[in-house]
């Protein structure tokens, strides 16, 4: 599995500028919440062996839908948000990630 996102701040920093170069709006918050999103997304189609399920922000927590559009499972971030928590330490929100995604597949 492989993604294209940011894996720590230096990286987040260095995509804010590319797009703001662009001429586009973006902060590190934007950044990471999308890195956070497309991680845990990528995660479950990895852990259930294709795109069955979908996260999506609410809040601060992502909601796991099934194809019904029925929440199945939320993930909350360790600490206040998911952004202070990827700021910290960006390697323990990707294993929280993944194991969050393979509890979801768990469930299946």
């Amino acid at each position: 599995m492989e993604i294209d996102v940011p894996e720590n701040m230096a990286e987040v920093e260095k995509e804010v500028a590319k797009r703001q170069a662009d001429g586009k709006q973006a902060t590190i918050d934007d950044v990471i919440k999308e890195t956070v999103l497309a991680s845990f997304q990528a995660y479950l189609e990895y852990s259930e062996e294709g795109h069955y399920d979908s996260g999506k922000w609410d809040g601060d927590n992502i909601v796991v839908t099934d194809i019904m559009k029925t929440v199945i499972y939320t993930v909350e971030p360790q600490g206040e948000s998911f952004t202070a928590d990827f700021k910290r330490s960006p390697d323990a929100v990707f294993f929280y990630l993944q194991d969050a995604a393979e509890k979801v597949a768990g469930i299946r």
